[in-house]
């Protein structure tokens, strides 16, 4: 493909020579001849006198010096081009349409018939699978399932009873998806398992990471807001409810009954207790423990959490309590002999 080409698609600007042929995508240091690279960040500069990259795509504000030499294609945001031009050079592999002889789909079951069935794949009764989906080996598909149209399934999938799938979903091998919530009464001798009866459902263009865990609800449902991306090794309670388009980072633990917000950013090891709001465009630093409603877009940090800045300053009164208690001895022992 042309550089001219791939900046009519990211609508940037060439610089340079426009006709030169561009066969793959490379980080900047990485790169041979015929790669694109890409200037994320200014830091990367430092690397491209060196790079053997046919061109170089970069926003308004990189320096024109290094990129001298280099043909290039300046954009107003150079992550978004990336994504874009990455598309281009994906390597794609359809797989054949059908069920495959090795799997087993129940008679009540309806599978489109442009859809993707691969070996050792368990299909219940009732399960509705959409056109274009894909589910690998070794998946279970409960009864009443429904998936929708181009979702992606892959390997060791267990999907319970009456889960709702949106389309465009992708599901990361391991995942379990609308398993019973942990719930149990103690009856003066044992825990009594509370039944499980509501359901999961999964908005559009949700993705789901490798041994994330995402419970049923109760009563009523479970539910996963259109476009929200999850990391792997993601614990999500019964009676949750994530808004559309939230991060939720590796190793976040949100208990039951939780409500969270449209684009809430949660980081690594983020815990939520049960019962609790967290409001719109709220981000949360790795490791924040949520133990109380949180207001629209605040930054929180710390256990239990408060506003960031907050926890910043705590952090540098911790490094001078050495200090601080030397400082008391002193003046302890001032007193003492006095």
């Amino acid at each position: 493909m042309r550089l001219k080409e791939i900046a009519s698609r990211i609508g940037g600007t060439v610089e340079g020579d426009g006709e030169v042929d561009i066969r793959g995508i490379a980080g900047v240091k990485e790169a041979q001849e015929g790669d694109i690279a890409f200037l994320l960040n200014r830091g990367f500069e430092k690397y491209l006198p060196a790079s053997r990259a046919t061109a170089v795509i970069a926003g308004p504000g990189a320096d024109k010096t290094v990129l001298a030499n280099k043909n290039r294609v300046i954009v107003e945001n150079p992550a978004l081009a990336y994504v874009e031009v990455a598309r281009l050079f994906e390597p794609s592999h359809a797989p054949a349409k059908g069920v495959s002889g090795s799997s087993h789909v129940s008679e009540g079951a309806m599978v489109h018939p442009e859809a993707t069935i691969f070996p050792y794949v368990y299909v219940e009764e009732g399960a509705v699978i959409g056109k274009n989906a894909v589910v690998h080996p070794f998946c279970f598909i409960g009864r009443e399932v429904k998936i929708g149209e181009d979702t992606v399934i892959y390997p060791n999938v267990s999907i319970y009873d009456r889960t709702v799938i949106g389309k465009r979903v992708i599901v990361h091998a391991g995942a379990v998806l609308g398993a019973d919530g942990f719930a149990y009464i103690w009856d003066g001798q044992r825990h009594k398992k509370i039944p499980q009866l509501g359901v999961l459902e999964i908005g559009d263009d949700v993705e789901i990471g490798a041994n994330t865990c995402i419970d049923r609800a109760s009563l009523a449902k479970t539910a996963i807001g259109q476009g929200t991306k999850m990391d792997n090794l993601v614990q999500i309670g019964h009676n949750v409810a994530i808004g559309a388009h939230s991060i939720i980072v590796s190793q976040v633990g949100i208990a039951g009954s939780v409500t969270v917000g449209r684009n809430v950013v949660l980081g690594g090891k983020v815990g939520v207790r049960d019962h609790v709001a967290i409001g719109d465009g709220v981000m949360a630093a790795g490791g924040t423990g949520i133990t109380k409603d949180v207001k629209d877009k605040a930054v929180i940090a710390g256990t239990p959490h408060m506003p960031h800045r907050d926890w910043l300053r705590l952090q540098t009164y911790l490094k001078k309590l050495p200090e601080l208690f030397e400082r008391m001895r002193k003046i302890e022992e001032t007193l003492h002999r006095g």
